[in-house]
C-alpha cells in the first residue's frame, strides 16, 4: 500500500465510512484485482466479506484494466514486475483483466474480519506510485478519505506502541499508525483484542 489509513472498525463504523464515501449512489464496490467488463458490483455485505475490494468514484471514472502485452505489464518498473507476478499467480481468463493501480482512480480497501472479541485492522488507500499522475481530483479524494478516517478515529497504535493506549489489548506486528473509529474504540475499551 503506497498511501493508506489503517484502522479498527465495527460493522457500524464501516457502514458510516461507506455512507461518507457515498455508496451506492456516488461510489461502487468491486472485487480486486481481477476485473471484467462490465464490472462486477458488490453490495456492502459482500464487500465486507471480501478480502480485497476496490472503490470506484463515478465522478473520477472507471478503473483502467491491463492484460498481457500492455505497456503497464511489460515495463521494467516495480509496478510492471508486480503486474506480471499477479497475472501469473491469478491467471485471469480471456474475458478478465487486472486493475492498473498506477492509472486507475480507485481506492484499494481491505476490510478486516470483525467480531465482538477480536477486531482486525482494515486498510483503505491508494496503490498508485503517484496519485497526482492519475489526476489531482483523485489525489484529493484519497487524501480526504484518509483524513476522514483519522479525524473520526482515535490513534490507538503506532511507533509509540503501547504508550499510545496502554489500556487496550492491541497485538500488532507492525508500527504503522492505527486509528479506531468510534464503535471500534468502544469495543476495544470493553476488552476486545485488536489484531
Amino acid at each position: 500500500m503506497v498511501t493508506a489509513a489503517f484502522y479498527f472498525a465495527t460493522l457500524e463504523d464501516q457502514a458510516t465510512l461507506l455512507d461518507y464515501l457515498g455508496e451506492p449512489d456516488k461510489v461502487t464496490l468491486h472485487p480486486w484485482p481481477v476485473v471484467r467488463t462490465p464490472l462486477d458490483v458488490l453490495n456492502r455485505d459482500a464487500a465486507l466479506a471480501g478480502p480485497q475490494i476496490f472503490v470506484v468514484n463515478r465522478d473520477l471514472g472507471p478503473p483502467v484494466s491491463i492484460r498481457l502485452g500492455d505497456g503497464a505489464m511489460d515495463g521494467p518498473t516495480r509496478a510492471g514486475l508486480f503486474n506480471r507476478l499477479n497475472w501469473d499467480r491469478l491467471r485471469p481468463s480471456l474475458d478478465k483483466a487486472l486493475v492498473d493501480s498506477n492509472a486507475s482512480p480507485v481506492l484499494f480497501w481491505e476490510p478486516a474480519e470483525i467480531s465482538k472479541e477480536v477486531l482486525g485492522v482494515s486498510m483503505l488507500g491508494s496503490q498508485a506510485d503517484s496519485m497526482a499522475a492519475i489526476s489531482v481530483d483523485y489525489e484529493r479524494w484519497v487524501n480526504r478519505t484518509i483524513g476522514w478516517i483519522r479525524r473520526k478515529g482515535t490513534k490507538v497504535w503506532g511507533l509509540e506502541r503501547g504508550a499510545v493506549r496502554p489500556d487496550l489489548d492491541i497485538q500488532l506486528g507492525f508500527l504503522n499508525s492505527v486509528y479506531a473509529l468510534p464503535g471500534a474504540l468502544r469495543t476495544l475499551e470493553q476488552g476486545a483484542v485488536g489484531r
